[in-house]
């Protein structure tokens, strides 16, 4: 194919045409077969419209009447949808404008290729072509900007010569509707616009107000005692003329649409302007298919006017008179009559139900009206087929899931019984089992709908996005198996979307991948996705990823080459792309070349192709790089990713010219030189080219001779790059490949090359590390105390600070119980601070988080990997969100084990390159939460800051008032931007504490417990309430709180705790100690640090409701014992009736407090106690009724609690024979061992068992014997292994002279 000849007849000079010169026959590789012919081209907007009336009214039509916006091009394929897809009137833009224009300008670079490129085609075509001069007659030398120019003089394209055209000069703007500052801001956006004519912000913005003023001149003039004038508006041309600039540039949304439309309403008085105001209507109605607000507007109208023309309304005549006296008025009914009869009428309506079908939330505003007129139209007596035909047009709607099913079966119900009464019975079950799917369906959308509309209703653009957000993703997490996922469904939603939010790029981006998706994925091939990108690079044509969507999608298509041009120039000749950075212009230059390449080699293409596309990459890699310098200046270095040259070296790979490829590797050195991937694809090229030519088919053992020098020496060049991003990549590729491919030599070579460049990499390393952590010290900046932080709590720590303190904690008393502590008054929380451990351990300084693991990492794998860099404390493993890699963070003993972490950053476990950072300023420490607050709790609360490695609660073994925690995250970013939730309430006067965790900041503790404002109470009153024990005090000066503290079943405890605002006060109400309150001596004394008696506090045991000691009762009478009726027999059913009532939890970890236990256990019923026994890993669970037992036993067991800690149930003696939790998180690592504290198992000397069965046969955690059993059953079985094992006289020998068993010493000690 000649280049000449894919010009358009617009380029050819018109004032002389010539005649084509046939240029020399040129002889292509193959023909190229042509899979599908060019699409025709759609139907005008008005086709349906009578052709008469339309010249009739066209000839006669004033000029002043304003044109309706110009529709987009849409692209034609095999598969089209059935929205209609029209052209504009003016002729399209050039076909494959950019790539001739390249091919003008390049014609020299044209030449010297064939001259220098001897290996890019086969020297037998070359032979058998013509030059390049007879292969262009038409093309002579000019230079890029001319040839461009020239090309693009006479294009009517949309974003070039109508935007021009359409531009209005800069002028001031006046009206008595608006004011001076809307009239200002009017003016700014018109001469923005007349600067930009792509400004979309500006255009959006001076329709708007503009628009605003037509109203405001409406409402003057009907408010006025005089005739009204619409059209006496000043700004209505400059508002027609804005708004189709806007149409001519985007796609201009339902919004602007509808008001547009409605305006016209109002204005159209002559016949001509509601002809007109119908093109619009349809010019809507293609753009935006799916609007119900555009389709209802339209088809009401219609129907209006054609109300007015079957009464013969005479308005018109009145009105409008004559257009220019040419036009009677009964000419204009008549007109009117054949534009606007009932088929036409009919005709929009039925499109608007079709095209809305799917929309649940209001198709059946569309489908209502249109049905009602179906049945006009049947009449009294209807034909048998017809009613037939409404039946099945009921029918199909109740399949269709819509927000009035129940109206719609309804109103099936009353056709029916008016046309078929005698099957209505039949027909109605019938439908009902049809229908229920879709109402189900409908159902199952219902919360969904309501927050789209809840949103739309307040206003709320952001959140009516995110609902929409959330219901697609709901949408698309539907089971396709179960027949729950509805593509048509979705699509609506989509489509509603996009509709409300036209401007989003990211919507359509998720729309595109979606139905990319169902095409690839789900084999949909009914869907035509060029029509969606067609109106989504309208909508933002400032995406690169949709345009670059839009020309992948017209290759699959099999769209002609010269509308895939005219869709790339209207991509590019906006310059919206480039507004940002250059990412979005290479996305859609990316696509264009990605697409000349495949076209230059797919089958049936000819040298000419070939030309095209090599000549068009090379012309976008110089046109980016000149845009690039242009936007940047000399410091523009060009495609990070340099996708156009890999585009390139492609295509020359392709052509089999292995030089210039090469070349074109070589060039990108200077700039890629410093990446070790520009290497490692460099590398490969090397080898993919080597294999190909070492090894062929006609000698295909000269290969085995052949090593692959230039692979070699590529990676050597790379090694002797300084500035290196990973040289161990590079290092280990180039090891493996002289191992594999070079000789013992050169291996020699390799290895001793490798070696020492290893040493100089880890020193470097080690540098760069200890220098990132030198930096990271000096940039932390002490933290100020703070002493109003926290409010109203007591006890809190501070703020920022790991709470560690050298004070001494005693182990609860086995004789005290736990139990739960209920406080009245305003919530006071008191936090206490962590258990001290055995040595100071720095975990926010001495963790590194370790990024991009495989998948399969295990902790035992990393730990080995990380053996040599000093002892591991903890390590954990975290999976990403994409399940494709995992996430580690280890904390070490010391800081310099981190540093010698660092130096394994970028290299290579398991295949992954990982990324190690130190942890240092990502952990947060956060304190006054809600007592049932779990793991899951925190997480949801900060999970919006990033991504969580861990979520730490400390242990309640020594004291359970302890509550906070620590979150890891794994960026110190994500937990600086967490700091701003500190301060929130939680309710019950609960205020968060969220800092960054210090430890090195440690804070003076502060408070009225440690600064002496507070004071115990003793012996106080059982009826007290907290406001007479402030009321109480507020003699000696201000209370800041009081509490009284409750047991379980909301009885007094007897004591209470009293903070003043200042110490003197508090010293004055010691005053109050030994003194008579309602009847109890009060024991007063400051308040103290004292964690045992604390601990005892809230251990104390309520359970016994009888008294531990009970009065005796009366003397038996006549010798006569009072067996069950004594009072130990009493207390001893008291107990067996409380332990009915009683069950205990298991596994519970020492980290849940009661307040979680309560809040799992109360749902079985009323609780009497909680005792909460974390040094037996469980909790007592006392009821009120034991019905409730039952209950909670049945569904707290297997119960996660914890994660991978599942709940058991049993009796409080099972619990006790638990042990505390232990905690093992340091492991010993590399030459350093930790100590273990806990002491080796001595040896257990057993006797000699025979075959018999007694004692067992032992197990993991039971010994052989009676362990376990009672005193008697222990000394027997001592006695008879004695017996057994002697026998006779000879046995009690033995047995004298044998150390003797625990048996044994237990008779002796019980004289047995």
């Amino acid at each position: 194919m000649d280049i000449n000849s894919l010009l358009s007849p617009q380029e050819i000079p018109r004032a002389k045409p010539t005649p084509p010169t046939k240029a020399p026959a040129k002889k292509p590789r193959k023909p190229r077969a042509s899979k599908q012919a060019e699409p025709a081209q759609a139907k005008a907007s008005l086709s349906s419209l009578p052709h008469n009336t339309i010249v009739q009214a066209q000839r006669k039509a004033p000029s002043s009447v304003s044109a309706s916006p110009a529709s987009g091009i849409h692209i034609g394929a095999a598969n089209a949808s059935a929205v209609d897809v029209t052209h504009p009137s003016r002729q399209p833009s050039t076909p494959g404008m950019d790539t001739l224009a390249d091919l003008a300008s390049m014609q020299h670079h044209q030449q010297t290729a064939r001259a220098n490129a001897g290996g890019l085609r086969s020297a037998e075509i070359y032979d058998s072509q013509a030059s390049a001069t007879n292969s262009l007659p038409n093309l002579q030398p000019m230079t890029r900007s001319e040839a461009t120019s020239r090309l693009r003089a006479d294009s009517f394209d949309i974003g070039m010569a109508e935007a021009q055209q359409h531009t209005p000069p800069p002028r001031t703007y006046f009206s008595c509707s608006l004011s001076e500052t809307d009239l200002l801001t009017i003016t700014q956006a018109a001469n923005h616009v007349a600067q930009n004519p792509f400004a979309y912000e500006s255009l959006v913005q001076m329709v708007e107000l503009l628009h605003k003023g037509l109203l405001s001149h409406i409402r003057l003039q009907s408010s006025s005692k005089g005739p009204s004038d619409t059209s006496s508006y000043e700004l209505l041309q400059d508002l027609q003329s804005a708004r189709e600039n806007m149409a001519s540039r985007f796609a201009i949304g339902e919004g602007l649409w509808v008001d547009w439309i409605q305006d016209h309403i109002l204005l159209a008085s002559r016949f001509e302007d509601k002809l007109l105001l119908r093109e619009l209507c349809e010019k809507a109605v293609i753009e935006e298919p799916n609007s119900a607000k555009i389709w209802l507007i339209y088809g009401r109208w219609m129907l209006s006017e054609y109300h007015n023309v079957t009464a013969h309304d005479r308005k018109l005549s009145d009105t409008g008179s004559t257009m220019h006296g040419q036009l009677s008025a009964e000419e204009e009914i008549m007109m009117a009559a054949e534009v606007f009869n009932r088929q036409q009428v009919l005709g929009v309506w039925q499109r608007g139900a079709q095209e809305t079908t799917w929309r649940i939330n209001d198709s059946h505003e569309l489908w209502d009206q249109y049905t009602e007129l179906l049945l006009q139209e049947l009449g009294p007596s209807p034909q048998p087929e017809a009613v037939a035909q409404m039946q099945d047009w009921f029918i199909n709607r109740l399949q269709i899931p819509h927000a009035t099913s129940d109206q719609t079966s309804q109103k099936f119900s009353t056709f029916v019984s008016t046309f078929d009464n005698a099957n209505w019975e039949m027909i109605m079950v019938t439908a009902n089992q049809i229908g229920q799917d879709a109402k189900h369906k409908c159902e199952m959308r219902d919360v969904r709908e309501i927050d789209v509309l809840r949103a739309n209703q307040r206003g709320d653009r952001e959140a009516e996005l995110q609902a929409f957000n959330e219901y697609v993703e709901y949408e698309l997490s539907l089971s396709r198996r179960k027949s729950a996922f509805s593509f048509s469904l979705s699509n609506a939603i989509f489509q509603r979307a996009t509709l409300r939010f036209p401007a989003r790029t990211e919507l359509w981006e998720w729309y595109i991948m979606f139905l990319n998706e169902e095409i690839t994925q789900y084999g949909n091939r009914d869907i035509s996705i060029l029509p969606v990108l067609e109106k989504a690079t309208r909508h933002c044509p400032w995406s690169g990823r949709l345009w670059a969507q839009y020309l992948l999608a017209a290759e699959i298509a099999q769209v002609p080459f010269t509308d895939i041009s005219e869709i790339k120039h209207r991509a590019t000749s906006t310059g919206l792309l480039d507004l940002g950075d250059m990412d979005e212009v290479l996305k859609v230059t990316t696509a264009w070349c990605g697409f000349l390449r495949r076209r230059a080699f797919m089958q049936g293409a000819t040298d000419e192709d070939m030309d095209v596309a090599e000549v068009g990459i090379r012309s976008a890699i110089e046109d980016l790089e000149t845009t690039g310098h242009k936007k940047y200046g000399k410091d523009y270095q060009g495609d990070p990713q340099y996708r156009l040259e890999k585009i390139y070296i492609k295509y020359l790979t392709q052509c089999r010219n292995w030089g210039a490829a090469r070349d074109a590797y070589r060039k990108l050195i200077p700039k890629k030189g410093d990446d070790y991937d520009f290497w490692i694809r460099y590398y490969i090229w090397e080898m993919t080219t080597w294999g190909k030519l070492a090894y062929n088919d006609s000698d295909p053992d000269n290969g085995r001779h052949v090593r692959p020098t230039e692979a070699t020496k590529v990676l050597q060049q790379a090694l002797r790059r300084s500035d290196l991003n990973w040289p161990e990549k590079i290092l280990e590729t180039y090891l493996y490949h002289c191992e594999d491919h070079e000789d013992a030599q050169q291996l020699q070579s390799a290895v001793a090359e490798v070696y020492k460049h290893s040493k100089l990499i880890k020193k470097k390393r080690e540098k760069e590390a200890f220098e990132q952590y030198q930096a990271h010290l000096e940039q932390q900046q002490p933290l100020p105390p703070r002493q109003d932080a926290i409010t109203p709590t007591e006890d809190i720590d501070h703020l920022g600070k790991r709470k560690r303190d050298d004070e001494t904690i005693e182990a609860p008393s086995k004789k005290s119980r736990p139990e739960e502590i209920h406080e009245a008054g305003p919530q006071v929380q008191e936090q206490s601070p962590p258990a001290p451990s055995l040595f100071e351990r720095d975990r926010e300084n001495a963790t590194v988080i370790v990024s991009n693991l495989p998948s399969t990492t295990t902790e035992a794998r990393l730990r080995q990997y990380f053996r040599d860099c000093g002892i591991i404390n903890s390590l954990k493993l975290t999976n990403e969100d994409d399940s494709q890699s995992v996430t580690a963070s280890i904390e070490f003993e010391s800081k310099e084990d981190v540093l010698t972490a660092q130096t394994k950053d970028m290299k290579t476990f398991e295949g992954n390159a990982i990324e190690i950072r130190i942890g240092s300023g990502s952990t947060l420490y956060i304190c006054n939460f809600p007592p049932i607050a779990d793991e899951a709790w925190v997480r949801e609360k900060f999970q919006q800051f990033g991504e969580i490695i861990d979520v730490r609660f400390p242990s309640l073994k020594y004291n359970t008032h302890r509550r906070f925690a620590y979150v890891q995250f794994k960026l110190p970013d994500q937990a600086q931007a967490a700091m701003q939730l500190d301060g929130e309430k939680l309710g019950d006067d609960l205020e968060l504490v969220a800092k960054i965790s210090d430890p090195a900041h440690k804070q003076d503790r502060h408070g009225a417990l440690h600064e002496g404002r507070e004071l115990f109470v003793a012996n106080v009153p059982w009826s007290v309430t907290w406001k007479d024990l402030k009321q109480l005090f507020s003699q000696y000066g201000s209370v800041e709180s009081a509490r009284v503290p409750k047991k379980v079943d909301g009885s007094s405890k007897g004591i209470g705790f009293v903070a003043f605002r200042h110490k003197e006060d508090a010293s004055k109400a010691l005053a109050l100690n030994l003194t008579s309150w309602k009847g109890r001596v009060l024991n007063v004394v400051v308040s103290t640090n004292d964690v045992a008696k604390r601990q005892a506090s809230i251990l104390t045991s309520n359970s016994q409701r009888t008294s531990a000691s009970p009065a005796p009762s009366a003397p038996a009478k006549n010798g006569e014992a009072h067996g069950a009726a004594s009072p130990m027999a009493a207390a001893s059913g008291r107990r067996e009736e409380i332990q009915s009532r009683t069950i205990a939890l298991l596994n519970i970890p020492d980290t849940v407090n009661d307040a979680r236990i309560r809040a799992l256990t109360e749902p079985y019923g009323e609780l009497v106690r909680v005792v909460l026994r974390p040094d037996h890993q469980g909790a007592i669970i006392e009821f009120k009724e034991e019905a409730s037992v039952g209950k909670a036993s049945l569904a707290l067991e297997g119960h996660e609690i914890a994660p991978d800690r599942a709940i058991g149930v049993g009796s409080v003696e099972e619990m006790k024979k638990l042990k505390a939790e232990k905690r093992f998180d340091k492991i010993g690592s590399g030459a350093k061992k930790a100590t273990e504290t806990i002491l080796a198992p001595t040896a257990v000397r057993r006797p000699g068992q025979m075959a018999g069965r007694r004692g067992g046969k032992g197990r993991l955690g039971v010994k052989k014997g009676g362990v376990g059993l009672s005193r008697d059953r222990a000394t027997r079985d001592g006695e008879d292994r004695e017996a057994g094992t002697n026998g006779g006289a000879n046995g009690e020998a033995k047995a004298s002279s044998e150390p003797k068993s625990n048996a044994d010493f237990k008779s002796m000690i019980l004289g047995k």
